[in-house]
């Protein structure tokens, strides 16, 4: 019997906690090795945007499949990338890895759908731009509350406006914990803590003893300018700078930086 490693992808921790989109992969990933009478061995998953290169859980999927030398199966081609440069890029590190929605496919195939997959993307992007620009156009102040929306909560009492103030900070540090930079930094804190973050969710980490004493702040940077360097799109960590070399400054930065990562974890656990 012939081992796989599987890969599955979603784009919002919604969709990870939800477990819906993942089912789904699952299943087709399931069916596929069943079909070819193979053994599952290895599940690797990424709760991230497609367009984040320096993924986790992919990257340990390619090292795990290149270490035993087993096939990685994908559900869908759109779960790896929708970017054609990363596709390739996936496929030369050398490992054997099928798409189930495309069993037969080849270089040439993959190409071509790969490019098709960007080519939707951009396509959204653009369509949502041109949108917006009309909207504005005509006028409409974007993002900004109507006139009957004002009047209602002008008529709201000091205790439903004090509960509209907390649902809004609710959901602004639930978005900056979903953040890109919050999402690698926990996956850079699960490397350096090992033991302070076993548990799946961050909230229930030994938030404690993950602190920048004895000497791991230069580790965290050194991981920091890594993912940096990785997502070739330059977001990652982008309003960073990695040409310190004054240990104490780096102290300095990378701690207040954890402390805010803990403040926002703590808000999260009083919402």
């Amino acid at each position: 019997m012939k081992n796989y490693c599987t890969y599955i992808r979603v784009s919002t921790q919604k969709q990870g906690k939800s477990g819906l989109g993942l089912d789904a992969q699952r299943k087709m990933c399931a069916d596929f090795i069943a079909a070819n009478g193979g053994t599952h061995v290895h599940e690797f998953i990424d709760v991230e945007s497609g367009t984040h290169r320096g993924r986790k859980g992919l990257q340990d999927a390619i090292t795990f499949c290149k270490q035993q030398g087993c096939p990685l199966v994908i559900a869908k081609l759109d779960r790896l990338a929708r970017d054609v440069e990363f596709c390739f890029k996936v496929i030369n590190t050398g490992i054997e890895i099928h798409f189930v929605d495309m069993p037969q496919i080849n270089t040439l195939l993959l190409g071509v759908f790969a490019s098709v997959a960007q080519y939707e993307r951009e396509l959204t992007s653009d369509r949502t731009k041109k949108a917006l620009a009309v909207k504005k156009s005509q006028g409409c102040k974007l993002g900004a509350a109507n006139e009957k929306y004002r009047q209602h909560y002008d008529s709201l009492t000091t205790e439903e406006r004090m509960s509209i103030g907390s649902k809004r900070g609710c959901t602004r540090n639930k978005r900056h914990l979903e953040s890109r930079d919050i999402q690698a930094m926990f996956r850079i804190l699960r490397r350096v803590f090992p033991e302070q973050t076993k548990s799946d969710e961050p909230t229930d980490w030994d938030w404690k003893n993950i602190n920048s004493k004895n000497g791991v702040t230069e580790t965290i940077y050194k991981l920091m300018e890594d993912y940096h360097a990785m997502d070739e799109t330059g977001q990652t960590f982008r309003r960073w700078t990695f040409d310190l070399t004054d240990k104490i400054e780096i102290q300095q930065k990378v701690g207040s930086y954890l402390f805010k990562i803990k403040y926002s974890i703590n808000k999260s656990k009083n919402y």
